[in-house]
């Protein structure tokens, strides 16, 4: 893992020893602080909070004099974290944790910097999180139906975005924060075309099931998506053998396309492709940075995927990512043409696929 949010939760009596310490050691020690200072003006403060929290790898009180006295706000937010089984560090300063975190050991921090500094280590968050992922259970949310999904793909991809741009206004180092996009299954979210709704292309997928407000749906899916993948980078498992008999030959010939299309367009230092076998079981997977992930087992033909479980519980989004990454690097060795990239031999593939191109080993 190369880093770790950590949301600090504080009375805005201490803010000058938040600021000028505790957000200035995250920093230095290569860790992400997430505080009320990130918050855009005029965004709905309530919900802000609630999104860097839910968000957040771990959570972090700071226990005061002024948090006991008048930071009745520190509480709703210990509450709110308690309830999604985020990893709560208390740190404190001549106080004692009281109510819900009474029972969790407090750190008392030091005044001495560099102290600090060793106390706020990112191997000490990193033990935190992994312990979180025997102790606590994640959350999830299920889209049942394709209409749900697409939305709640869309809602989640959002927050992420926002997050990021928030955060990244106090950082120079802004790729890390991205993430980047992985994918598995079928032909991943860029065979959606970014096209107007009156190009033949959405016609052709879906034929006489067509429906604009669907397919708007879907092109924002695919449009939220491709910033973070442009942004931080994608891997794709691909599984290119679906053949969408309900919609005919052309359907699959246009999502190939809009594939091939999508992948010619992004910088080749950006993508990574591996295909998948093809006797390999339909899974579903899309993995934002550590940010979430979206999971759902085969679907039913014509009637597109149902129930995508979808969580932000950091320590099973590192899980995912780690599965994922195992699959992908054993594809990557067993795939044939090492003279080439894995975007440009995943291309020749498709091509091929779709008709575009001959298969050069079949000598007819």
């Amino acid at each position: 893992m190369d880093t770790y949010r950590v949301f600090i939760s504080y009375s805005h009596e201490d803010t000058a020893f938040v600021e000028n310490n505790i957000v200035k050691v995250l920093e230095e020690n290569g860790l992400i602080p997430m505080w009320d200072a990130n918050f855009s003006p005029g965004g709905g403060f309530h919900e802000q909070i609630k999104n860097f929290i839910a968000h957040a790898h771990v959570f972090m009180p700071l226990i005061t004099k002024a948090s006991i006295e008048r930071g009745w706000w520190v509480n709703q937010e210990i509450g709110y974290a308690m309830g999604l089984n985020i990893p709560v560090l208390p740190v404190t300063q001549g106080q004692k944790p009281s109510a819900m975190i009474q029972q969790l050991h407090a750190m008392e921090l030091s005044r001495n910097y560099e102290t600090l500094k060793k106390q706020l280590s990112k191997e000490g968050f990193a033990k935190l999180v992994d312990e979180a992922q025997e102790k606590c259970k994640p959350l999830f949310e299920c889209a049942e139906y394709r209409e749900d999904r697409t939305p709640m793909m869309i809602e989640y991809c959002s927050k992420v975005i926002e997050l990021v741009e928030l955060i990244k206004s106090r950082n120079v180092n802004e790729s890390r924060f991205w993430g980047g996009v992985r994918q598995k299954g079928g032909l991943t979210s860029f065979h959606i075309p970014d096209k107007p709704m009156s190009h033949p292309d959405w016609k052709l997928r879906y034929g006489p099931l067509f429906s604009e407000h669907r397919c708007l749906q879907q092109r924002k899916e695919r449009q939220v998506l491709e910033k973070l993948a442009k942004e931080g980078g994608c891997k794709f498992i691909i599984y290119p053998y679906l053949s969408f008999k309900p919609n005919g030959p052309q359907a699959r010939k246009a999502r190939l396309r809009n594939l091939i299309e999508f992948l010619a367009s992004i910088e080749n230092d950006k993508v990574e492709v591996a295909i998948s076998k093809p006797d390999a079981k339909e899974h579903y997977l899309t993995i934002v940075g550590d940010w979430f992930a979206a999971e759902a087992v085969s679907s039913t033909m014509g009637e597109g995927i149902r129930q995508t479980i979808f969580t932000r519980y950091a320590p099973s989004v590192q899980n995912r990512i780690k599965s994922f990454d195992d699959e992908f690097k054993q594809l990557l060795v067993e795939q044939k043409d090492k003279n080439i990239s894995s975007r440009e031999y995943a291309i020749n593939e498709l091509k091929i696929l779709a008709g575009l191109e001959k298969n050069k080993d079949n000598k007819n």
